[in-house]
């Protein structure tokens, strides 16, 4: 009898911390908290944006691949393709705050400018999947084979995705839940941006097989015609637009590249080795160097790297927190 108790209670405890949530350090509260999702030690590290001052770091022990931040700028969701659920952490204290079963297979998030939905690109389902923030699945849209890029509309109305694989864009009207056009994009097509006044779509790459990409592609936002490319060697897989210009980040040279806003080429600068992210905010370009472990602070009128801060392993995504 005492031995059926005792396993009783030892049964008892391990389910109780089994299925405790995990909880991380909180994250001081800043005007501008910058997030590195640090891939190679599946962490994530949190600076202040304007003094480089390391907040906190969390080590979240599982194969994350990147990271949104909800419109509440405080709640952020990890994401990874081999894991079967997504996972939303409130950044200030630390603690998670739900667990969507979505299924193996997601390979990017964006939340809605509307802040009423998160979209999700499922390349096992091929699908872009719409969730509401409780955590219910509110849709799904059938694109290409591994939606991989999500743009888009400052009103949340329109999505953009851009396929890895199939050599093709979707123009996806949310509300109604249905590709509205479909257009071609170079093979292995990668990151973009949405120049909505201008209705012009840039889209970068890494290019395919033995030929690597070396210009970004620019299309109509409205109708998916092709306008022109642009120079930008080699890669180029991310991009920021600020008043100071339209900035492009290619990881295979580690080059920043600026042009003004008519698109004439201004400048450019080595920033970062192997470099697969970039944000901009604060008059700066923030960078991670994916194999230096660290993001490079750059003066984006200057051109100029103005600071280094230390991530940990394998920084591959930024997203920055305002209001904090």
């Amino acid at each position: 009898m005492r031995r059926i108790c005792l396993f009783l209670l030892i049964s008892g405890l391990f389910l109780m911390y089994g299925c405790e949530k995990a909880t991380f350090p909180a994250v001081p509260k800043r005007p501008q908290i910058l997030m590195s999702v640090n891939i190679k030690e599946e962490s994530v590290a949190f600076f202040d944006a304007k003094t480089g001052e390391a907040l906190a770091k969390w080590k979240v022990k599982k194969p994350i691949q990147g990271a949104a931040l909800l419109h509440d700028q405080r709640t952020l969701l990890l994401y990874g393709n081999e894991l079967d659920r997504v996972y939303l952490y409130d950044i200030h204290t630390g603690k998670e705050a739900q667990e969507w079963q979505t299924g193996k297979g997601i390979v990017r998030a964006l939340a809605s400018n509307k802040g009423d939905a998160v979209f999700l690109a499922d390349e096992r389902q091929n699908a872009i999947r719409i969730f509401k923030k409780n955590g219910q699945e509110d849709g799904k849209i059938a694109v290409g084979d591994k939606p991989l890029t999500l743009l888009q509309n400052d009103a949340g109305t329109l999505l953009y995705v851009i396929d890895f694989r199939s050599t093709k864009a979707y123009i996806v009207q949310v509300d109604e839940r249905r590709v509205i056009r479909t257009f071609s994009v170079p093979e292995f097509a990668v990151s973009g941006l949405l120049r909505e006044k201008e209705g012009e779509l840039w889209i970068g790459g890494h290019g395919s097989g033995s030929t690597v990409e070396t210009n970004i592609h620019i299309y109509s936002a409205s109708t998916g015609a092709f306008i022109k490319t642009v120079a930008a060697p080699v890669m180029p897989i991310d991009f920021a637009e600020t008043n100071e210009g339209i900035y492009a980040l290619s990881h295979g040279s580690s080059t920043l590249w600026k042009w003004d806003d008519s698109g004439k080429l201004q400048s450019s600068v080595t920033a970062g080795a192997n470099p697969f992210a970039m944000i901009g905010a604060n008059g700066r370009l923030y960078i991670a160097s994916y194999d230096s472990d660290e993001i490079y602070v750059v003066d984006e009128r200057a051109m100029k790297v103005i600071d280094r801060w230390k991530t940990g392993k394998g920084p591959f995504q930024l997203l920055m927190a305002k209001g904090g």
